[in-house]
This record gives C-alpha cells, sequence and structure tokens, in this order.
C-alpha cells in the first residue's frame, strides 16, 4: 500500500482531531539566585531515539492484540461533526461500542462483514437518513452504512489492519522525541502527511495514541480523522465482547431493519381487481437517496378491506440494489359464489419495510461469530473475518 501523504494547504476555519503542539519541555536548568548557594545540576533534555525500529516494534505488538480498545474522537472527514467514540475491535473485525455525536449516542455492533447502529431517532435526524420505516429505527438495530456510522470499525480498527495502515505510513522525521504524555513517558512518533502523529509508551513499546488526519485502510479510497487512545483488550473485555455480539445476533437482530438504501414507490403503485374478486396491487420499488449501498430486504404488506366481505391480507419480498429498482406484487382471492353479480367496493393499502438480515444470514453471523471467538482465543489463526473492506460491508 502507498504511503498516506496530505497536501498541506489553508488551515484556518476548520475543527482538527489532531493534537498540534507538542507538551512542553524537560530539561530547563534552575538559576541560583546568591553567590554562595550551590547551584542545582541541571535536568538533561532526554535525547531522541531512532524512530523506525521503535515504531516496527510498536506495531508489531499492535497487530498481535486479540482486541483493542479505542477510545477518543472520529470524524467522517475534516470539517465533519466530531464523535466521541469507545470501541472494542477484534482482531477479525468483530465490534461493540458507541458513538456520540450533537447529544445523541449510538450503540454499534459489527461482525461477517455487516454493520448495525441502535440510536435515538435525532441520530437518525442528524444524519438525514430516512426509509420506508424510519419511525421503526429509534431504539431498533438498523443495518447501516460505513458513511452512516463514520467510519467501518472493522476494517479501520481491527489490531492487524490497524497496524498495516500506521505501518505503510512514512515517517516525517527519523527520530522520535519523548514527551509527557498525561503523566506516561512516551515517544512521538511524526508521520508524513498533514498531521500524523503517535505515540508510544516508553516503557513497553505500545502505541498509546494515534492522530491521524485520514485514516485509510487498505483497498479504501478515504478514511475517518481520528484522534484515539488505544489499549490491548484484557482477556474478560474480550470475552464480554463476543458474548455480547452472540447475544444480540441471535436474540435482537431478527428485528432488525435496513437504512442502507432508501427504499421508495418509483411512480404510482395500485390495485388491479376481477371477478372473484380477485385483486392485485402492484408497484415499483427504486433507491430514492443519493448514497446508498449494498443489497436491502425490502418488503411489502398489502392490506385489502370490504366492509361485507372483511380484510385480506399478502405481502411479497425481494431484494434491492442501491441504485437498482424491484418489482413487487400480490393478491387476494374473495372467491365469492353467487348466482348473481355483484360488484364489490375494494379498498388497499400497502406498506413498505426492510430487514436488516434473513434468517439465512442470521443464522450465517451467528456461526460467523462463533468462529472468530474460537480464532481469537487461538491467536489469530484462521480467523475467517474480514476486516470488511468499505465495498464488503454492502453485501
Amino acid at each position: 500500500m502507498a504511503p498516506v501523504t496530505r497536501k498541506r494547504g489553508h488551515r484556518g476555519g476548520r475543527f482538527t482531531l489532531a493534537a498540534v503542539g507538542t507538551i512542553a519541555a524537560l530539561g530547563l536548568a534552575a538559576c541560583s539566585g546568591g553567590g554562595d548557594e550551590a547551584e542545582e545540576p541541571a535536568t538533561e533534555t532526554a535525547e531522541p531515539v531512532d524512530a523506525a525500529p521503535l515504531l516496527e516494534e510498536a506495531l508489531t505488538a499492535l497487530a498481535d492484540y486479540p482486541a483493542v480498545v479505542a477510545t477518543g474522537q472520529i470524524a467522517a472527514s475534516v470539517g465533519a461533526d466530531v464523535q466521541e467514540t469507545e470501541l472494542t475491535v477484534a482482531d477479525g473485525g468483530a465490534t461493540r461500542g458507541t458513538f456520540q455525536v450533537n447529544g445523541a449516542e449510538a450503540e454499534v455492533l459489527a461482525a461477517d462483514s455487516k454493520l448495525f447502529l441502535r440510536a435515538d431517532e435525532e441520530f437518525w435526524l442528524d444524519r438525514s437518513v430516512f426509509g420506508p420505516d424510519s419511525d421503526a429505527f429509534e431504539g431498533n438495530w438498523v443495518r447501516s452504512s460505513p458513511a452512516q456510522a463514520g467510519l467501518n470499525p472493522s476494517s479501520t480498527l481491527a489490531p492487524p489492519s490497524l497496524a498495516e495502515t500506521l505501518g505503510a505510513m512514512e515517517l516525517e522525521s527519523d527520530e522520535a522525541v519523548e514527551e509527557d504524555l498525561d503523566g506516561t513517558r512516551a515517544y512521538r512518533v511524526d508521520l508524513a502527511g498533514e498531521r500524523n502523529q503517535l505515540w508510544i509508551d516508553a516503557e513497553t513499546n505500545q502505541v498509546l495514541r494515534i492522530a491521524i488526519e485520514e485514516l485509510v485502510p487498505e483497498g479504501a479510497e478515504s478514511g475517518p480523522q481520528v484522534r484515539l487512545d488505544l489499549a490491548a483488550a484484557e482477556e474478560p473485555a474480550v470475552e464480554e465482547l463476543y458474548t455480547g455480539l452472540a447475544t444480540a445476533v441471535e436474540e435482537e437482530l431478527g428485528s432488525s431493519r435496513d437504512a442502507r438504501v432508501e427504499a421508495a414507490w418509483d411512480g404510482e403503485a395500485g390495485m388491479s381487481c376481477d371477478e372473484g374478486p380477485s385483486c392485485t396491487w402492484s408497484g415499483t420499488v427504486h433507491d430514492a437517496g443519493d448514497n446508498g449501498s449494498g443489497t436491502v430486504l425490502v418488503r411489502m404488506d398489502v392490506t385489502f378491506a370490504n366492509e361485507e366481505l372483511g380484510d385480506q391480507e399478502c405481502s411479497e419480498s425481494g431484494a434491492l440494489e442501491a441504485g437498482g429498482t424491484l418489482d413487487l406484487s400480490c393478491g387476494v382471492d374473495y372467491d365469492v359464489t353467487s348466482s348473481d353479480p355483484e360488484e364489490y367496493n375494494i379498498d388497499a393499502d400497502a406498506v413498505l419495510s426492510t430487514r436488516g438480515l434473513t434468517s439465512t444470514q442470521q443464522e450465517e453471523m451467528i456461526a460467523a461469530v462463533n468462529e472468530q471467538h474460537e480464532a481469537t482465543l487461538s491467536g489469530g489463526e484462521d480467523t475467517g473475518e474480514e476486516g470488511a473492506g468499505e465495498g464488503e460491508e454492502g453485501q
């Protein structure tokens, strides 16, 4: 992967997550007030160290984490809304955590190349996300795109992927400078590009913090702006991650919805009736948004009603690709038997909704979570998880 470099330009008028100053200085000498007093020894400034081997050792350790706990701030891009973030991301990409932006919080869940969010209505309105069943989004798991989440944690923050991304960035300076980072002795490593830095613990040689203007994982064209504190997840946190994921997938995702494509009627949908009366509702659904991704399961439920004959229902489902169309049709037959022909007024109401997973996909996701759990416990061998690239998440 080619190193990430960014053009330097005007910086006024935008918020930046990256740390811009350096933390202050060891080694100011104290001066005596009188000639007879002993002069205090000067504190020596710590000598810089070679950045390359220090960084290589730290990234090798990061790549071997069973999971990383990332806490701090992200933004989908420079100038975008800043999200307070706390995520636990396993070596194969399985993720749980939270985002908080503009006072609205969202839970995050990712596994098996699929990303879900659960949030209040304000969160979805803030992102201008709409759908035929958007009134059901609040408090429910909703399958989402990385663009809607602000990043794809599986591909961006999984320890091996993150280490690879950081390792592909060239050094701005060959020397790492010692600093006091929140009370911890750390070496600051300056990476090529605009405001790209990371800090490495001087004692443990583990990455403590990253501040990257655009963290672009392999295979992606863009990435989020991040300022994150990193730590290796302890075994209880790893078990909690997988236990929570397995429970959510099995018990909660069956009722999930899908926000990745804004499904809506394309033109007029309507009803036709023949003798019987036998009635059919037909229509075409299309992607009414500008930023759809993936393929979404769309369901149509139709209720036919007559005061004398009562109500009958039918339904039909299909897969709607981003930017595409989907024809849906279903019908009922009242099958009235009479020697004298009669006319009946039939009313119909059709409702569109989405589903985040089919029953088969849910079973596959449960199996994938269990397989990755075993792989993580075995040290990451045959993880089977994707690191879910930006394009792959759209399944």
